[in-house]
């Protein structure tokens, strides 16, 4: 019995967790920079912040910018081993390299005044190597699952397999990152870093081998037909205008940035919170850390039950008001004075550091907000990209992907660089292992006050778009109906 629009083929579950696997490799590398490159540089190596975020700002503008090439590039590649897995094999082995790079900083490099510059290189290294991975992997994630609802379920699939490696990034707190009573900052030492580089450099390769082998039966040699109209400068440009004016792609893609704006203020200043507001041991950066990463894949695998009972866009909206109120908590209860950042209770004999679990259950609640929120974007992206081929008659998946990460990346870029000058701005003093109380308060504002302002503006953007499981359905029944008439 051949498929129907309400009973499309359905994406074997196997199939969903091996090209998931994919997710862990860039996961891993992407959030390992995220957790430790500023400490690493500002107060390891004593690189001021400004430049610090500099360096990742940069590299992420130019990230964002070779985007849509990789994705034309892999949507018009002939290749007998298919459009997508050449671009994750050299991607992804160059993604492991360039991230031990990162913290291998030659001893030459400090001693010249070179620091800034060799973050920039090695950073350019690592973005240019992360788009050709990620851009086709994604793309490649259109093509394994087509089904409404199993988008949700796909994407949902690469939230939790990505949070599960990510535990790698919070056990880095205990395992790098040892508590020495007495001693130096443990983020001070650049030996840690360099121990944890390694680690996680080959265990990106390890994930880039998995999601190779498991998504072999999806490769189709295209060596003989290339969807797209052609190649060529003039066609890459003329594919990127159609796909970034869609008027479907357009709400998405900007609660996605928005959205994302929360995490990255949240996400690159909770790492000083846990240092200098908190105080947290290592053991207890890693339970806040990791519990941040096990609620994000709680999340994601919520996203897809919500969906299926009050669809995506509502689902979004849940997500949205979460992270919002999560985050408002967190500043209300800091600034008001009604905790601070080492309050402890005396329970049955016992210290309870209620601000550690206060704060850290705020933080863990964001995340499970923000793994809702973005696995439905993503999978609105792809039925965007289905809308897109009815009109054109071409499908661009690549393209598609591309489009996102090249806004999200641009977004993420310019607000690190944000966060970066904030840090200046509130009196925080680099490479010093004290603070004044003025810079922790506005440091708790910087995170988790722009973090709830952010979130709660997704919800009207996400309300305007017009995609919803009764309007795919028709645009499945009309494509169907479209294809079956071109083979005929």
């Amino acid at each position: 019995m051949m498929p129907s629009p309400e009973h499309p083929t359905k994406t074997r579950t196997r199939d969903i967790i091996g090209y998931a696997l994919g997710e862990g490799a860039a996961s891993l590398t992407f959030n390992g920079i995220s957790a430790y490159f500023m400490l690493y540089y500002t107060q390891a190596l004593g690189l001021p912040f400004a430049q610090a975020a500099l360096a990742i700002a940069v590299s992420s503008l130019w990230d964002a910018f070779v985007d849509p090439l990789v994705g034309n590039l892999s949507d018009h590649t002939r290749s007998r081993w298919g459009r997508r897995q050449p671009y994750l094999l050299v991607g992804g082995l160059l993604m492991a390299g360039c991230f031990y790079c990162l913290w291998a900083v030659p001893g030459f490099v400090p001693r010249h005044g070179l620091l800034f510059f060799y973050a920039v290189a090695v950073n350019f290294l690592y973005r240019s190597a992360f788009a050709i991975f990620y851009v086709p992997y994604v793309a490649l994630g259109f093509e394994v699952c087509t089904d409404y609802h199993q988008r949700s379920q796909l994407q949902a699939a690469r939230m939790v397999l990505g949070m599960a490696t990510n535990l790698c990034v919070a056990l880095g707190w205990s395992l790098f990152f040892p508590d020495r009573p007495g001693g130096r900052e443990a983020t001070s030492v650049p030996a840690n870093f360099l121990h944890m580089g390694a680690i996680f450099s080959l265990i990106a390769v390890g994930l880039t081998a998995a999601v190779l082998l498991a998504t072999r039966r999806h490769i189709t040699d295209t060596r003989a037909t290339v969807a797209g109209p052609g190649k060529g400068l003039r066609a890459h440009f003329g594919e990127f205008r159609d796909v970034i004016t869609d008027r479907y792609l357009r709400p998405i893609m900007l609660f996605t940035c928005v959205g994302m704006i929360a995490s990255v203020f949240v996400g690159m200043l909770q790492m000083y919170l846990y240092v200098y507001f908190l105080h947290l041991t290592a053991l207890q950066k890693t339970m806040v850390h990791g519990g941040g990463m096990v609620l994000c894949a709680l999340g994601a695998m919520a996203g897809p039950l919500l969906e299926r009972k009050w669809d995506k866009k509502r689902a979004v909206c849940i997500g949205a008001a979460i992270m919002a109120g999560a985050d408002l908590l967190a500043v209300f209860l800091s600034l008001s004075g009604l905790l601070q950042g080492t309050t402890t209770w005396a329970v049955g004999g016992h210290v309870v550091p209620v601000s550690v679990i206060v704060f850290g259950g705020c933080d863990m609640v964001n995340w499970f907000g923000y793994g809702l929120l973005s696995i439905l974007g993503i999978s609105m992206i792809a039925d965007a990209a289905e809308i897109n081929e009815l009109e054109s008659g071409v499908r661009k998946d690549g393209g598609y992907a591309a489009i996102f990460s090249f806004t999200t990346k641009l977004v993420s870029s310019a607000s690190v660089l944000v966060a970066g000058a904030c840090l200046k701005w509130v009196g925080f003093a680099s490479g010093s292992d004290r603070q004044t109380p003025s810079a922790i308060h506005g440091l708790v504002f910087l995170t988790f006050g722009l973090g709830s302002f952010f979130a709660a503006l997704v919800i009207p953007i996400v309300l305007r778009s017009r995609i919803s499981q009764g309007f795919m359905t028709k645009v499945k029944a009309a494509l169907a109906e479209k294809r079956t008439k071109a083979a005929a």
